[in-house]
């Protein structure tokens, strides 16, 4: 006699409810991270780059990326970050800010460079608006406050 099997509705609920049984579970195993996972991620650089670019170059990555509407993108945002979204800034407020300093103090001093080139004509407005643009370049480059996600 073949075996029940669950729909991909009721499974879905029972990964909803397990999540939300578990919470404390998630937390713990979080908190029992010896290891830094941004460490690990990052001496696995080339294998990501390479899996990335088979991803892409096999169309995988757009197949899974076509696999969502605008509808669902915009469902699950507003949803998942609605709430989420002011309660995960308030926790990551001293890092934002170590890493908001930075870059305020970059384009600063680049606006500054160039706040005292003429601009009475529009050819010097725009040279001193190359001239920042490559000057923002430049220091984004530069900056050792780079580095993705806050």
């Amino acid at each position: 006699m073949p075996r029940p099997r669950l729909t991909a509705e009721q499974a879905t609920q029972r990964l909803i409810q397990g999540a939300q049984a578990n919470v404390g579970r998630y937390v713990q195993g979080i908190q029992s991270v010896t290891e830094s996972p941004m460490a690990k991620a990052a001496s696995k650089a080339q294998k990501a780059a390479a899996g990335y670019a088979d991803a892409i170059q096999s169309g995988r990555w757009q197949a899974g990326l076509a696999s969502s509407s605008i509808e669902e993108w915009r469902a699950g945002a507003v949803a998942g970050g609605g709430s989420a979204y002011t309660a995960g800034i308030q926790s990551k407020a001293a890092k934002i800010a170590r890493k908001l300093g930075p870059a305020l103090d970059q384009t600063y001093a680049v606006a500054d460079s160039v706040a005292n080139m003429p601009t009475d004509t529009v050819q010097q407005r725009i040279a001193k608006s190359t001239a920042y643009q490559q000057k923002r370049y430049d220091a984004s480059r530069g900056s050792s406050s780079r580095g993705g996600r806050m």
